[in-house]
């Protein structure tokens, strides 16, 4: 079954970069493209953001700091006569030092998907989705005395979830889908996350099957202010009382070609892993730049 993961992830990995790099040779084609030939259309950003501040002979009180968070975030989308073909990919990672307290991770996220939409001519048209997320570092957590304990690494744990079923396009600004789905949990060391309450014992990789839903919402609230929002639930089969939820919600103001600030927060429910609603807000002001 790891084996089998491992595979999938592979796979992903490969339509997403082949997606990425398609039609971008410097070669122009023999004849013109006829209307409804493939259209590439590639979006690529990087973000930088820096956060600094020292004391010296400060008598006000005050501890030194230094943090940073870097993301590039893209999204390939291939269009032909009957199909779309959307490719999404996030790799973020920062770090913060407080004093005397070390380096800290702050944010680190992995994220891949790709999902293939057949066209109907409507609204309303049927898709299948396979998406993978991680980290790329190891995860603590952190103790009143300062003291980190590692809770996860890098595939570990690691989230696939394979679905199919019908989207609806209400506007350019909103969309969603409603279909089913296996979502399969892989780890390693840190099998709490696989850990199933019906199946007592250890496990390394928890498969389930239900229902997913998931929605987008992107909104130019002014000529330089975006607002984003997205929302992914799972619904086991199994426990139909325990819907795993994970939102983000994200406004971008563009101060210049380079710079922009942006207000973020993110909402995870997991219901077998913690009985809390996991919660990151931040606010950053640093380089945002549009690569293609």
């Amino acid at each position: 079954m790891r084996l089998r993961s491992i595979f999938q992830i592979s796979f992903l990995s490969v339509i997403l970069c082949s997606s990425a790099f398609a039609q971008t040779g410097t070669t122009p084609p023999a004849t013109p493209p006829a209307p409804h030939d493939t259209i590439w259309h590639h979006e690529l950003v990087a973000s930088l953001n820096l956060t600094q501040v020292s004391f010296t002979h400060w008598q006000a009180g005050g501890i030194n700091a230094l943090a940073y968070a870097a993301s590039i975030v893209g999204k390939s989308v291939r269009n032909d006569t009957n199909t779309t073909w959307t490719n999404s990919y996030k790799f973020a990672f920062g770090q913060t030092e407080i004093g005397n307290q070390g380096i800290r991770t702050s944010d680190d996220e992995l994220n891949l998907e790709s999902m293939l939409t057949y066209k109907l001519g409507t609204n309303i048209n049927p898709y299948a989705d396979v998406s993978f997320a991680s980290q790329f570092a190891p995860g603590y957590q952190y103790a009143d005395t300062g003291a980190g304990v590692e809770v996860s690494n890098f595939l570990d744990p690691a989230f696939i979830k394979e679905s199919a079923g019908m989207g609806w396009v209400l506007s350019k600004a909103f969309q969603t889908r409603l279909g089913v789905g296996v979502r399969e949990i892989i780890t390693n060391l840190y099998n709490q996350y696989a850990a199933d309450p019906s199946e007592p014992g250890i496990h390394k990789t928890r498969i389930e099957g239900g229902f997913e839903s998931v929605s987008q919402l992107q909104l130019q609230v002014d000529d330089n202010v975006l607002f984003k929002a997205d929302l992914d639930l799972f619904d086991p089969i199994k426990t139909l009382d325990r819907v795993v939820v994970h939102a983000d919600a994200s406004i971008v103001a563009k101060v210049s070609k380079w710079f922009s600030a942006q207000i973020a927060a993110s909402f995870i429910n997991e219901p077998d892993i913690s009985p809390f609603t996991q919660i990151q807000e931040g606010i950053s002001i640093g380089i945002n730049y549009a690569l293609f």
